[in-house]
């Protein structure tokens, strides 16, 4: 959904974002989405959902808050056909890695299985997957400031609500400098029949890392589960 809000310019721009973009500081964060879209025969329909998030170094790890027993009841119906071996990768957390040389590498960890899932290069399209680092990293390419126009309203120490404006649709983000990311994104139309809302509220980093505690899971690649 977030995909049919944001206009084109918020999803990735050639330009160089390092007037905005600093030294990218380790963080854990509760991200909570919302959208809302009120269709022509005046039904409106919306969707909330919430991601932890983790930014350690070149490293982002996030994963669909899902409750245990809408998960334990999706997996035994999942799992209820032995020879089935399609791989939900909405279920599982997502691991993204930078090398020094540019590279991506995308795995998935699956908990339920105790699998870790590679996708190559070839396979983003799979799991909806697009290679963009800097949206990655800091969940919008800060180069977008550029082309925003800074408020003065109240906002939070080293944080400052930017917006811009496309067509008949208006872009408000509150970025953090001291966070290197954005804490809060408003898109909606200007008749206000759509809506989105991406909220950032920091946790604390736990003492072990996620991709610290795979040892045991069986190492895939996704093709490993085409037919």
């Amino acid at each position: 959904m977030m995909r049919l809000l944001l206009p084109l310019w918020l999803l990735g721009s050639a330009l160089s974002f390092q007037a905005q973009a600093g030294e990218a500081p380790d963080l854990a964060a509760r991200i909570s989405y919302h959208d809302r879209v009120t269709s022509s025969d005046g039904i409106a329909r919306e969707n909330s959902w919430q991601e932890k998030w983790m930014r350690v170094g070149n490293q982002v790890w996030s994963q669909r808050l899902i409750p245990l027993s809408l998960a334990r009841a999706y997996h035994a119906t999942h799992d209820a056909n032995p020879g089935h071996k399609h791989f939900t990768h909405q279920m599982a957390a997502r691991w993204v890695s930078h090398s020094e040389e540019g590279e991506l590498q995308l795995r998935y960890a699956d908990s339920w299985h105790n699998q870790l899932v590679e996708v190559p290069v070839e396979e983003y399209g799979q799991v909806a997957f697009k290679p963009d680092w800097e949206r990655i990293r800091y969940l919008i390419n800060p180069a977008l400031l550029q082309g925003m126009t800074p408020l003065d309203e109240a906002a939070p120490e080293q944080a400052r609500w930017y917006e811009g404006r496309e067509g008949k649709q208006r872009t408000r983000i509150l970025w953090s400098s001291r966070w290197q990311l954005p804490l809060v994104v408003e898109s909606a139309s200007l008749d206000g029949y759509r809506s989105y809302r991406m909220t950032v509220t920091l946790k604390t980093l736990p003492k072990q890392l996620p991709w610290q505690q795979l040892e045991g899971y069986q190492t895939l690649d996704l093709r490993d589960f085409f037919d």
